[in-house]
């Protein structure tokens, strides 16, 4: 498997997002490569249908606990977005996105979530009881399901205390689904002996791997699609052999590379994305060394010796004139012209 050429720069969650300049130019109802987790460009690679056809599977058979591990970036966030969407109406769901709490406080939330939130003071046992009792009035006939993103970030203890869900059972079947969703370092957790109990009552075990090559261009294709490329965009195949390579097939990156590879575009007025715009692309974002990655070209190395004459002759011209010549001396002001701007323009 190849290893991406960068680290992801993680965007503020709390950000909004940037403006695309991009977008009336190449005609596009929306920007093709957000990094926000957008159910409407889940891309089905065969990796990604498996991991939800698995989970699924596990839920409608009221397995108990199911485990989804990869990468930062792989899309585990937007496999659990798709998941919330296809149990929509079939399912009563809680997603927890911050479990860097206590067993007590996880507890207390997925109440509150349910609409049943405990009076402050209340203990664990009644927070338990509370629970069985409204999973068993309302779930017979469909299941409930706690999904917990991030969960590499829960303490030892509260996913020791997790296990306690997988009591809520009858003699058919676990009354609690819980899908845990984390970064490798989550089945390091799982390994400690203090949690041999609730590794043995994983059922299903998923695995989210980078996007192969072809994987890739599909990737970029079917994102364009979404936003509304009809054919006034494309990717060449160079490029996106390139975006591959720098981003070893993780979704994330491969989307920060292709939305500043498209503002390179823009930038030159080019409706085919080829190679140059993605080195370009990756210079502006990882300050690539220009020489070595061929971020430059002859035309911005004109540009910088046009724009140096002419500042040496403005200096020249300062130093010959006259000072303090009186009103019959005036000193010329020479407007350099711009250079036709930059290789890429960095998005705000």
């Amino acid at each position: 498997m190849s290893q991406p050429m960068f680290k992801p720069v993680l965007p503020d969650p709390a950000e909004k997002p940037p403006e695309r300049v991009y977008l009336d130019y190449y005609r596009l109802a929306e920007a093709p490569f957000a990094i926000t987790p957008d159910p409407d460009f889940l891309f089905s690679s065969n990796g990604h249908r498996q991991v939800l056809d698995a989970i699924g599977y596990a839920i409608d058979g009221y397995m108990g606990f199911v485990l989804l591990t990869g990468e930062v970036g792989t899309g585990k966030t937007t496999i659990c977005r798709a998941l919330l969407d296809r149990l929509n109406g079939k399912a009563e769901t809680v997603y927890v996105i911050n479990p860097s709490i206590s067993g007590h406080e996880l507890l207390a939330n997925i109440l509150a979530d349910i609409g049943t939130p405990p009076e402050a003071g209340t203990g664990k046992k009644e927070l338990i009881d509370r629970l069985s009792r409204h999973v068993l009035a309302n779930h017979w006939q469909y299941p409930f399901v706690v999904i917990i993103d991030d969960a590499q970030t829960m303490p030892l203890e509260t996913l020791e205390e997790l296990r306690l869900l997988s009591n809520l059972e009858t003699d058919k079947r676990k009354l609690i689904q819980v899908v845990l969703s984390g970064q490798p370092e989550l089945l390091n957790m799982l390994a400690d002996k203090r949690l041999r109990q609730l590794k043995q009552r994983i059922a299903i075990n998923c695995h989210l791997s980078p996007l192969s090559a072809p994987e890739t261009e599909s990737y970029i294709s079917r994102r364009l699609h979404v936003a509304g490329n009809q054919g006034q965009i494309n990717f060449s195949r160079a490029a996106v052999r390139l975006i591959h390579k720098a981003s070893g097939g993780i979704p994330r990156l491969i989307n920060r590379v292709s939305d500043f590879s498209l503002t390179a575009g823009y930038v030159e007025d080019s409706p085919a994305i080829k190679p140059a715009h993605v080195k370009r692309a990756l210079c502006e974002l990882y300050d690539f060394n220009l020489q070595a990655n061929g971020c430059g070209s002859r035309k911005l190395l004109y540009e910088w010796i046009v724009t140096t004459v002419l500042l040496v002759l403005i200096s020249l011209a300062f130093l010959i004139t006259p000072i303090g010549a009186g009103d019959t001396a005036k000193t010329k002001m020479i407007e350099v012209p711009p250079a036709h701007g930059p290789a890429i323009l960095p998005l705000k």
